[in-house]
């Protein structure tokens, strides 16, 4: 009879744990909603959208919050402390596009001025390590990358380590050396190739790893 109980215990223990992993707080100003879908399709509730109430940041270990942003919105008083509050509640938490820098400065990088870059985009060759959310893509791919979402990877604080970034070192990708944060550039998770690698490795992580990278 014990064994059983402990077996229930166990098994209630599992879908605790499994329900707090379908929790994700996406922030975006409509520049994410392909992302949102994906995460669904995963088994995610997914909370979304530009004005979010205080209630509705998941918290919990094991959940998940991303923001999404294009150029210029992260500079908003409203977005600043969205980064605050995603920064602190235990989260994973991975930064997509423009929300990269300010969650980097959160975390002791230096503030870089914005982009002025005029032009669509541009075809980049892109060097991985096979850690982190590029584990399993080759050591050397391209993507496209949308204008104004640049941030140099030497910029980076040492609370950071790099994981991918352009031939002219342009950041891909980068992961906190302790906490469960994550920055990605836009264009990788515009890229059908990069996407559902990177996500599975996120799920991956958040499940063996409390969403830490290392």
């Amino acid at each position: 009879m014990a064994r059983i109980d402990r077996n229930q215990a166990r098994d209630r223990h599992a879908h605790i744990r499994a329900r707090a992993l379908r929790k994700v707080t996406v922030v975006h100003d409509g520049s994410a909603f392909q992302l949102a879908s994906d995460l669904r399709a995963y088994g995610f509730d997914v909370a979304e959208g530009p004005l979010l109430a205080s209630a509705a940041v998941h918290g919990d270990l094991g959940s998940l919050a991303v923001i999404a942003t294009r150029p210029g919105a992260t500079r908003s008083e409203r977005m600043q402390d969205w980064t605050r509050q995603l920064c602190w509640n235990g989260a994973t938490l991975l930064a997509v596009g423009a929300a990269m820098g300010p969650v980097a400065e959160f975390f002791g990088t230096r503030r870089t001025p914005r982009s002025i870059e005029t032009v669509s985009g541009r075809l980049a060759n892109v060097d991985s390590v096979d850690q982190g959310l590029f584990t399993g893509l080759p050591q050397k791919f391209r993507v496209a990358l949308p204008a104004g979402d640049g941030f140099p990877a030497s910029e980076l604080s040492s609370e950071f380590r790099a994981t991918a970034q352009s031939h002219d070192g342009e950041l891909i990708g980068a992961s906190h050396v302790f906490r469960p944060v994550h920055l990605l550039h836009a264009g990788a998770m515009e890229s059908g190739e990069v996407r559902p690698v990177v996500l599975k490795n996120l799920l991956r992580l958040m499940r063996e790893n409390g969403g830490r990278a290392f």
